[in-house]
């Protein structure tokens, strides 16, 4: 086997310092207001100058420069194509970006890519340089826009407008918790999660920003691996600004997930890279933990729900009256972006219908695909039917524990790598029995 092509991607906020486009390089101009400054170059973070200046506070230059490597990241993420990678998948991505505050970084880079390999299944090599964006002045009361308000606050929580993160906010205040909602709204997100936000009871307060990635050519990969390293970087941001104005130390950064979809086992053996996503992994959590703790960054990240199945987050949500207002809104398709409606046929649609089926709550969501007897003799759509089909049928030969280790290092503890191992069997049996009731499996 040869050596993997390189393509550099080199993203600055002075566009006069990239270089020229090319077949092996891509220039990247980072937090341009204007947004792009000449048709080849492409741009990433335009609109994130305005919120961050709303937050009314000066960032820690420490959580800034980790957003602005969170951005170069979803940049090469995002502009390097897969299917231009000699093997179709694993792309090696030279990332070079200036930082603020680059000392702070240097011993660092080996454990980004090191998390960064884990996240995407890519090549990574990171150059950290000096020249970096600075903290930009923030607004203040005087001017006239409207500032988050972050008074009272006490965590943070990611909120995406998906069934799990919905859940998280309504367990959240329903403790008196009063959080930053951190969400990362692409085209179509930010009004759907407006809507729900609406219906929570409670305090709480939104930090609400787009990377919008713009490519020279309109051509992007969609496989977007990297897009939980935005969460947590803004979920950084939002920390330190709640402490800051609160006046406490250490702040919660809430992830919510379902402990199944978290650890998210290949299904297949062919699902190991390509069809296994890694976003929330403990893993990878505990990987950005670790960086965050040796660049005093300072937030806990939580998942409080690493040990529960979808099903058993709604059967067990404090809110029951709330989430009924509001589950039906909630998206969990991983294609629902191209038709503008959840398919009903993908994983977490699957997972999405068992859980629902398993809580005992009607499930009313309007599926592209609701017949799955249909979809089981639809060659082009059963991909990922027969995958959970599949794996349930594995169970019964497969090493548990060996296959839980195929998506990720878990923990050498065995009381805990038992608890990961229960939640996923119980996950697996929620798809098992509304696969049965669909007369999927008999």
């Amino acid at each position: 086997m040869g050596e993997i092509s390189v393509i550099t991607v080199v993203v600055d906020h002075i566009p006069q310092r990239l270089p020229k486009l090319s077949d092996e390089v891509i220039p990247v101009q980072i937090y341009g207001l204007h947004g792009r400054q000449q048709g080849n170059i492409a741009t990433i973070g335009s609109p994130l100058i305005d919120p961050i200046k709303r937050l009314g506070i000066y960032i820690s230059p420490t959580e800034l420069d980790f957003m602005t490597l969170a951005l170069a990241v979803t940049a090469a993420d995002t502009f390097v194509l897969r299917k231009m990678a000699d093997d179709g998948w694993t792309r090696n991505i030279r990332l070079k970006v200036p930082l603020y505050q680059p000392t702070v970084w240097l011993n660092q880079i080996q454990n980004l890519e090191k998390a960064l390999h884990f996240l995407s299944g890519d090549l990574w090599s990171l150059e950290i340089t000096e020249g970096g964006y600075s903290p930009p002045d923030p607004y203040s009361r005087h001017h006239r826009y409207r500032l988050t308000h972050l008074r009272g606050k006490d965590c943070v929580s990611l909120f995406s407008g998906g069934l799990d993160s919905a859940i998280g906010v309504i367990d959240l205040i329903e403790k008196d918790k009063s959080p930053l909602l951190i969400s990362h709204a692409y085209k179509g997100d930010k009004s759907r999660q407006n809507y729900i936000a609406k219906k929570f009871l409670g305090k709480f307060s939104r930090f609400s920003v787009n990377a919008n990635p713009l490519s020279v050519n309109g051509k992007t990969d969609i496989t977007m691996r990297t897009r939980s390293l935005n969460f947590l970087a803004f979920g950084a941001v939002g920390a330190f600004v709640v402490a800051k104005v609160n006046q406490l130390e250490n702040i919660p950064l809430y992830v919510p997930e379902n402990g199944f979809i978290s650890i998210n086992a290949p299904l297949t053996s062919r699902r190991v890279g390509s069809l296994s996503t890694r976003t929330t992994h403990p893993y990878f959590l505990s990987l950005i933990q670790s960086i965050f703790d040796a660049v005093q960054i300072k937030t806990t990240i939580i998942n409080p729900y690493q040990f529960k199945t979808k099903g058993e987050m709604l059967s067990e949500c404090n809110n029951q009256h709330v989430l009924h207002e509001i589950v039906f809104s909630t998206v969990s398709c991983s294609k629902w972006k191209r038709k503008g409606k959840q398919c009903g046929k993908c994983v977490p649609c699957l997972i999405r219908r068992a859980a629902f089926m398993s809580s005992g709550i009607t499930d009313l969501t309007l599926y592209e695909y609701p017949n799955l007897s249909i979809v089981k003799h639809d060659l082009k759509n059963r991909d990922d039917l027969f995958a959970l089909m599949i794996a349930i049928q594995r169970l019964s030969t497969k090493n548990v524990n060996a296959w839980l280790s195929d998506s990720g290092p878990l923990t050498l503890d065995s009381v805990k790598f038992d608890k990961y191992k229960q939640v996923f069997l119980r996950g697996i049996k929620e798809v098992e029995e509304f696969l049965q009731k669909e007369g999927i499996l008999s």
